[in-house]
């Protein structure tokens, strides 16, 4: 592959897992049961992490993976009701 081809790669993969994190992030937001769904995700991480698949994962993607789901435990529970125009005078 060519480098132009390489880096069209590249971002398509920095770009695809950006959306991702996003997508997931709202379902992990707004899930009815937050606090046991952030349980069940450290758990699995785990098995997966130290687990058969695992073994295939060299240190630097087990640590990449452990960053991106501690990075996605960070966000807060969502409000019950969102209301995004609220803040806006009477449309």
């Amino acid at each position: 592959m060519k480098n132009e081809q390489l880096q069209a790669e590249l971002d398509t993969l920095v770009a695809t897992q950006a959306g991702l994190m996003a997508i997931v992030g709202s379902l992990m937001a707004t899930h009815p049961d937050y606090e046991k769904f952030q349980l069940h995700l450290t758990g699995l991480l785990e098995v997966l992490l130290t687990g058969e698949a695992g073994k295939r994962f060299s240190e630097t993607q087990r640590r990449q993976a452990r960053e991106f789901v501690e990075t996605l435990q960070h966000l807060n529970k969502a409000p019950l009701k969102i209301e995004p125009l609220s803040s806006l005078p009477n449309l």
